[in-house]
């Protein structure tokens, strides 16, 4: 592919967001079943966890993966988005909330209170029946099903890494734990595109690009272009009362955020931060075009860490301290999962 169209260039981290270096753990990954772990992996795991303890949001360096892959990977989306409709209608979504894959046109997702200016195309590995993938034909793109695989294996590798380095600084006695959880099958792959739009109308509240909420995943792998847009709440910020804190693009890093599934398996520890999609300051936000004060496009690649559907949501033993009393009941995540698609997905 072609590489993608210059973006603004990246902005300095948000001060907010704590930086992890990955690199170590990387570089030469602990085995799950390493007894006991160096020195090294210890105290980085402690302090990725305290990170996603104290915002729920880190940035992350060091994770090994390519910036030729990832140009790549947004080459790719900005190709799909901008297929003619009746292509993109290929591969529309089907069955309602149960099955998650495939393109969901502007207007489908509600994640707030009003319209979500966004269109998706959500997308596995190929060996889940229950979520069969809907590829576009290779004649009208090319090469991009072999590449978001490709994609899709460095995106779980890093994972692998994350969730035994959470067990670690989390102190659960099994630091394989987490990851017996998941399957790669079960994660997706999101390519997101933010269309531009009449500015009165995002100003008037009638949409907004992805409006306030938490993840219902692990945790989630975020890369976006630099053309802003990405909040998250703060509750410390605004002098104690919160406040909204824009989560830059950052030149190398990926961004990676608790979901609601890791905020109940540890009691509440880590925390599933809310966070929306905005629109950045005015001088970014808008282009003229025919006289008209439009939304400037924006992409982003979420992958979402997903676990087995009969894992059971709740406080982890070992996990969330000595003498505390667990906050949640027990639900397995396959019921949490479909309540959530269906407030979302209309």
């Amino acid at each position: 592919m072609t590489p993608p169209s210059p973006s603004p260039s990246p902005s300095p981290p948000s001060p907010t967001i704590p930086i992890i270096n990955l690199s170590p753990l990387t570089s030469s990954p602990a085995s799950p079943s390493q007894s006991p772990p160096t020195s090294a992996h210890l105290e980085l795991s402690r302090t990725l966890v305290q990170a996603c303890h104290s915002t729920g949001f880190v940035y992350i360096t060091g994770h090994g993966i390519p910036a030729s892959l990832i140009h790549e990977a947004f080459s790719y989306s900005r190709a799909f988005f901008a297929l003619a409709e009746e292509q993109k209608a290929l591969v529309a979504r089907r069955d309602g909330s149960k099955v998650f894959r495939g393109w969901s046109a502007v207007g489908r997702e509600q994640v707030g209170g009003v319209v979500d200016w966004t269109e998706s195309y959500g997308l596995g590995i190929d060996n889940n029946p229950t979520q069969p993938n809907l590829w576009p034909p290779s004649s009208i793109l090319p090469g991009f099903r072999p590449f978001m695989h490709s994609f899709q294996d460095s995106c779980w590798a890093v994972s692998q890494i994350i969730l035994r380095a959470l067990a670690l600084g989390l102190g659960l006695p099994d630091h394989s734990s987490l990851l017996k959880f998941h399957a790669q099958s079960e994660n997706e792959l999101s390519l997101r595109h933010y269309p531009a739009v009449d500015a009165d109308v995002v100003e008037s509240g009638q949409v907004d690009r992805l409006g306030a909420h938490t993840d219902y995943d692990s945790f989630t792998l975020l890369w976006q272009d630099g053309r802003g847009g990405l909040e998250v709440w703060d509750r410390n910020g605004g002098d104690g009362n919160g406040g909204w804190v824009d989560v830059r693009a950052v030149e190398g890093a990926l961004v990676m955020n608790i979901g609601d599934v890791l905020q109940r398996w540890s009691n509440d520890f880590l925390v599933s931060t809310l966070h929306r999609v905005h629109l950045p300051p005015l001088d970014e936000s808008y282009e003229r075009r025919d006289g008209k004060r439009m939304t400037v496009p924006r992409f982003s690649i979420p992958y979402f860490v997903i676990p087995k559907g009969d894992t059971v949501m709740e406080p982890l033993e070992g996990g969330f301290g000595e003498g505390q009393q667990k906050k949640y009941e027990p639900v397995s995540f396959g019921e949490y999962q479909a309540k959530k698609n269906d407030d979302i997905f209309r």
